[in-house]
């Protein structure tokens, strides 16, 4: 799992900064709730597919499944947001400089259970340059913003995920340079616990690799989460909730030291929660992964055809393609499209064929749904946001994101 407190995460400051609402008049289309970055700042800037023009601004955060709270941290205090109108709904303070978990490695927030019932923050001890001696996290339960646990830890201790019930943190302990655990916090009996959680598969126990992205399971009960790493295969790391339990699934490919496609994969959950979809447009690799009954497993991998170049991959994790990493399921969960540098790609979710392609020559950063299905949205590197039909794949209006540099294409709402 990667190490996801970079040089700007170590510094325990505030991860985002406060932002006002700025209210137009609304337009008549779907709203696109697109996170950007200017300076040192990160915010959610809603915008009005039709008229193209920002009729809000909220901070950067964690957002509940309903879209009815977006929890954020400004300074030392913890603040639950209404979406809908920018408003603050309730504040929580701290006492002490507490950060957002990182939920992906382009650095969208996270740190929530599946069910929005619990968020965990952290922060860590540092000093000069060296890696974190102590690790700090709270458990908070969302209704009322109340603490419920405090944990301290001696060591580097990075947030994986917290079950639904609100009993088990699991955490991701680094023990050596690259080399970590996956360990599991007891909240009911306030201890660690002293197994590890190890690959039901082969029975290892540790890890390495840089964590991409993660779904969660329809019912909370599994964590999937996409990982690289730098001289060996990709893989997806399938960690149950309920229990100390993982699963390691292995991909196609090599490590993104020799080759930068590695960084391109994707996840994405069928709207029935029994499939997920791992691709890699950039490499042309797709997996179905059945995850229906008992322990999850690879069902069909296919290969698709690169049509366009594939030339200036990165050859780093620092590369700005790494925002590439989208993909997305209809809703009759016939059709898979992934995103990546060379645009989009339709791809029949049982035959892992392709169907369609559009925008071609636009490396794409982020996209989402409209919720009846019929329209795609997509964010390029560049702040370009295009409007697709999902059924033939037509593209029609694009307009210009404003305001800062793209981060990512959280939701899609309806206006």
């Amino acid at each position: 799992m990667n190490m996801r407190i970079s040089g700007a995460a170590l510094c325990i400051g505030i991860l985002v900064t406060a932002c006002g609402t700025t209210q137009t008049q609304a337009g008549s289309g779907d709203k696109l709730y697109a996170a950007v970055s200017a300076g040192h700042s990160q915010f959610v800037q809603v915008i009005d597919s039709r008229s193209h023009k920002v009729e809000r601004r909220l901070p950067m955060g964690v957002p509940s499944s309903d879209w009815k709270h977006l929890y954020s941290i400004v300074s030392t205090s913890l603040v639950d947001t209404d979406p809908q109108t920018g408003a603050t709904l309730s504040t929580l303070a701290l006492g002490h400089a507490y950060r957002l978990p990182d939920a992906t490695f382009t650095g969208v927030p996270g740190g929530l259970s599946p069910n929005g019932q619990w968020l965990v923050i952290e922060s860590y001890d540092v000093t000069g340059e060296d890696l974190p001696s102590a690790s700090h996290f709270l458990l908070i339960e969302t209704p009322g913003l109340k603490i419920k646990s405090w944990i301290d830890l001696a060591g580097f201790f990075n947030f994986d995920a917290v079950s639904n019930d609100g009993r088990r943190l699991y955490l991701i302990q680094f023990v050596s340079g690259k080399a970590y655990y996956v360990r599991w916090y007891d909240l009911a009996m306030g201890r660690l616990d002293p197994g590890v959680v190890f690959d039901k598969n082969d029975g290892a126990n540790a890890m390495s690799g840089l964590r991409l992205s993660g779904v969660a399971s329809a019912n909370g009960g599994w964590l999937y989460s996409m990982y690289v790493r730098d001289h060996a295969g990709p893989f997806i790391h399938a960690l149950s909730l309920e229990g100390p339990i993982a699963f390691c699934l292995d991909l196609p490919g090599s490590g993104y030291a020799e080759d930068g496609s590695a960084m391109q994969w994707s996840l994405a959950l069928s709207p029935g929660g029994s499939t997920v979809y791992a691709a890699n447009l950039a490499s042309g690799e797709v997996a179905k992964v059945g995850i229906a009954d008992g322990a999850p497993q690879i069902v069909h991998k296919a290969h698709i055809a690169l049509t366009t170049s594939t030339g200036g991959l990165i050859k780093n994790v620092e590369a700005k393609e790494l925002g590439a990493n989208a993909a997305v399921v209809s809703l009759d969960g016939s059709t898979l499209v992934v995103a990546g540098g060379s645009g989009l790609v339709w791809i029949d979710a049982q035959a892992l064929a392709v169907r369609h392609r559009a925008l071609t020559d636009w490396r794409i950063w982020s996209v989402g749904l409209s919720p009846d299905g019929r329209n795609l949205y997509a964010m390029s590197e560049g702040g370009k946001v295009a409007e697709i039909s999902m059924g033939s794949a037509t593209v029609g209006a694009t307009f210009d994101l404003s305001g800062g540099q793209p981060v990512a294409l959280m939701r899609v709402a309806a206006s």
